[in-house]
């Protein structure tokens, strides 16, 4: 009978304890989806982190929005013959290094093609700068450049024939005192002069007439 009565008293504390641990894990169930429902409601949606595009109506469609590029009849013909910064050497003055005071400072090949307007002008140019010489390359390009335009010595552009090979005799003759040009002209006839003076005036020709 006391046997009885002890197991029935085990049973009861058995089941009063499941009771009280069914109740402690559903409270903390309960505190745990709380919180998640806490943590979701503070976090952004999706939907409020979009950026939102605004479109906005032309109201005129035929508005200029950018600003055109002033253009000009002469914009492909610039680039050569006005290839000083300001001028050539004054006609009156002593030629190459004699008289430095007079020479204006020459644009090089970056300031040519920084000014140019026509890309297709620079490619004609380019080609006709290729038909000089090989002996004009040797001899004149080192001082007047590949273009003629000059660097060290005087810029021969717009030059004719004439003028060129007697500015190039006065040093052969000793008339115009140059070292450089002295020793490079000491090994020239006048044949060769003028071959080289004829070469630099067609040249001169043809960019007068791309350019016309």
């Amino acid at each position: 009978m006391r046997m009885n009565n002890l197991k029935s008293g085990y049973k009861s504390l058995f089941y009063a304890s499941g009771i009280l641990l069914a109740i402690l894990t559903g409270c903390s169930d309960s505190n745990k989806n709380n919180e998640k429902s806490k943590e979701s409601a503070s976090l952004p949606s999706k939907a409020d982190t979009t950026q939102k595009i605004e479109v906005v109506k032309n109201e005129n469609a035929l508005e200029i929005k950018v600003a055109q590029k002033e253009s000009d009849n002469n914009q492909s013909k610039s680039y050569y013959l006005n290839y000083n910064v300001n001028s050539n050497y004054d006609l009156n003055s002593m030629p190459a290094n004699s008289d430095a005071s007079v020479k204006d400072k020459p644009r090089t090949a970056v300031d040519a093609n920084i000014h140019v307007r026509s890309p297709y002008e620079k490619v004609q140019v380019s080609m006709m700068v290729k038909q000089f010489s090989k002996n004009f390359i040797i001899k004149c390009s080192a001082c007047h450049n590949d273009y003629a335009n000059g660097v060290i010595g005087p810029s021969l552009l717009g030059k004719d024939s004439d003028y060129i090979f007697d500015k190039i005799a006065a040093f052969k003759t000793g008339a115009k005192k140059n070292v450089l040009m002295e020793g490079l002209i000491s090994q020239m006839d006048d044949k060769e002069i003028r071959e080289l003076a004829n070469e630099i005036n067609q040249f001169n020709n043809m960019i007068k007439e791309m350019r016309k």
